[in-house]
């Protein structure tokens, strides 16, 4: 669930709504909408895969994207009543939104400029060109064509091309009197080969030349003009001091008309500005103040600031995790709509009195209720240990509610490394583990983010160093506390934490058995086969062709040998970020050692299908009875099948945010 939009008039708020569908055996999306007062929501499509409702300033519509035929296409649908217009488009449209007066929308359209062959059979055996370092992206294949802005006009059914060229375009907006279109768009030569860096363009919607407004934008994303247009705000870091890998991602705003550089948005605030993984961060609450989404110990609260403050006020906070921000007025009451969820509490769609002192946040939706009455989700403590070089590195638990004690330990590794524990997408993950007699401790070591830059970027050029040291201590620091059992600890990952999994029990024995998912083991051959190779040498600083750098030295290949502890090894067939063969290369130095390994890979998917909504809901399940079943076979809780935890069902209260 995610990306709550408020109506122009504040009324009601629509949203995206996720589902395991079991006869289709995969995740399906549609768009529900509720008043924002309060009241039942209702099914606004049908699915199976609708994203980005968009409501049109008029009131006239809600805009959405719809999959037809494996493409996305914009759908509008009249709120008067009637069939939804499909609208026709070259391409798939990744990305929507309204002008101002309701009357248009500007479109991002991947651009094919040349079919790859005529219809028949030559057309599946067609060659595909393969283009600069930055030719494939993971969940959407290798790249061709070019991201277009198109501009679709309500009144006459009109689509006009805006952009042309040979580079790409993303997150367009609108200028309050529809005369610019802000967007992101890389047309230097090296075009291609940039991973992290972008320029942020200013395109006349009818006559005149387009105009570079900021170059080299690290991460740059999400243009927004302020209501008057006198001001432009985004997310990105301006310049390229380094290390770039880390910096927190920040909120600049500029004058619209160039005449001053960028200034961050509370600039004293050592936090990146982060929706998580759905909805957008920020948005403008007026001339001259913004609303945004800050990465803090864990949790993503909602702050507010004006222009010229240094530290921004909070609006939302808690052990909680925001996750994009909309707002409206409502008559003369300012409200916010957003997204929230925790690790046992399940997502929900709430809205918020801004005008309000110390308002509290109205539940809108009721997804989450049938899990709660039928499941006991547990809470998250949050601890923190001493690392060996005295620093504090903080972790959360979730102990189980019966079992053994002290119960076995499962030390869950986040991807990243800049990234946190808990992380929304996997909270169910954790539930299954705990709910069978696991404590689940989830580190923050050295290079997650929500800990200031400084933290984030001490993990950069060493992997497999301090960070392998700061999961330790925790794991010691549970143990000395008496949550869990010294005896018998696991330890397991996805992603970067399929790195440090590997990494670990290629140092250390202390761990029973170890579920490794999507590992990188090979450092070299990652920045090859990978989506994000670039971003890895950048990361490491090191050069894949130093036969002594530090790529060779911390790839977990190298430590193969040493490896005593049995592994589960996972990962889906269609991942491009840690590829298939990163996977292939462990199994195989395990079997070649005659070391205990067991291989799965699941077919499709892409590196996200780990969140609980990402795959098939068949692979999902195969993937936790098969952690549990390893587990038991190696000394750990003897379960059935992976299930959250049950209990009676009982009335509950409406909760607030």
């Amino acid at each position: 669930m995610g990306d709550a939009q408020l109506s122009a008039d504040g009324a009601q708020i629509a949203w995206v709504q996720t589902a395991l569908d079991r006869d289709l055996d995969r995740p399906v999306t549609n768009i529900m909408v509720a008043p924002s007062e309060g009241g039942a929501p209702r099914r606004f499509t049908e699915g199976p895969g609708d994203s980005t409702p968009r409501w049109s300033p008029d009131g006239r519509y809600l805009a959405y994207l719809s999959v037809v035929e494996d493409s996305p296409a914009l759908h509008l649908a009249p709120l008067a009543g009637g069939v939804p217009l499909r609208v026709k488009a070259p391409g798939p449209v990744s990305f929507l939104a309204w002008s101002a007066s309701g009357h248009a929308l500007v479109l991002v359209v991947t651009v094919i400029a040349e079919p790859p062959a005529a219809d028949g059979p030559s057309r599946e055996s067609a060659p595909k060109v393969v283009r600069g370092l930055l030719n494939r992206l993971d969940g959407r294949g290798y790249l061709a064509g070019r991201n277009q802005l198109f501009i679709y006009t309500v009144a006459d059914g009109s689509l006009r091309q805006l952009t042309t060229g040979d580079y790409d375009h993303s997150q367009p907006c609108w200028s309050p009197d529809g005369s610019v279109i802000a967007c992101f768009s890389n047309r230097t030569r090296q075009r291609d080969d940039d991973l992290l860096f972008t320029d942020l363009w200013l395109i006349p919607t009818a006559q005149g030349r387009s105009r570079k407004a900021v170059s080299r934008v690290l991460d740059g994303s999400e243009p927004a003009f302020s209501p008057d247009g006198k001001q432009i705000a985004f997310l990105g870091t301006v310049g390229s001091a380094r290390p770039l890998v880390g910096r927190n991602q920040r909120l600049q705003v500029m004058p619209a008309d160039g005449s001053d550089q960028p200034m961050p948005v509370a600039a004293d605030l050592d936090r990146p500005i982060t929706a998580g993984l759905s909805g957008s961060a920020y948005t403008w609450i007026s001339n001259r103040e913004l609303l945004f989404c800050v990465a803090d110990h864990g949790t993503i609260s909602m702050q507010r600031a004006r222009l010229g403050e240094r530290l921004p006020r909070t609006v939302v906070t808690g052990d909680r995790q925001v996750m994009g921000v909309s707002v409206a007025r409502r008559g003369k009451t300012l409200l916010a709509a957003f997204t929230a969820t925790w690790v046992d509490k399940p997502t929900e769609v709430f809205c918020l009195d801004l005008d309000a002192e110390n308002g509290r946040a109205r539940r809108v939706s009721d997804a989450g209720r049938g899990v709660l009455d039928a499941f006991e989700l547990l809470p998250a403590k949050r601890l923190s240990a001493r690392a060996r070089d005295g620093k504090e590195i903080e972790y959360f638990i979730i102990s189980p509610r019966s079992g053994e004690r002290p119960p076995p330990m499962f030390l869950e590794i986040h991807g990243g490394p800049q990234m946190w524990n808990p992380l929304d997408p996997v909270f169910y993950s954790y539930q299954v583990l705990a709910a069978a007699g696991y404590a689940v401790v989830l580190p923050n070591p050295r290079g997650s983010i929500g800990y200031g830059e400084q933290f984030a970027m001490a993990v950069n050029e060493d992997w497999g160093g301090e960070d392998y040291h700061d999961l330790l201590a925790c794991a010691d620091d549970a143990i000395r506390r008496g949550l869990a059992d010294e005896d018998r600890q696991f330890v397991g990952g996805y992603s970067y934490g399929g790195y440090m999994s590997a990494w670990i029990i290629g140092h250390t024995d202390r761990f029973r058995a170890a579920c490794v998912g999507a590992p990188v083991i090979d450092l070299v051959a990652e920045f090859g086969a990978s989506d994000a190779g670039p971003w890895l040498a950048e990361e490491l600083g090191g050069d894949p062709w130093d036969p002594s750098g530090v790529l060779q030295e911390r790839s977990p290949l190298k430590h193969v040998p040493n490896v005593n502890t049995p592994v589960l090894l996972y990962v889906f067939e269609g991942d491009l970020r840690c590829p298939p063969d990163q996977a292939d290369a462990l199994y195989t130095g395990l079997r070649w050692h005659h070391r205990e390994v067991e291989y799965v890979r699941y077919p499709g998917g892409s590196h996200m299908s780990i969140a609980d909504f990402g795959a098939p809901p068949s692979q999902s399940e195969d993937r936790l009875n098969r952690i549990l079943a390893f587990l038991a076979k190696h000394g750990g809780v003897k379960t059935g099948r992976a299930a959250v935890a049950t209990r009676p069902a009982r009335k509950r209260r409406k909760p607030n945010a």
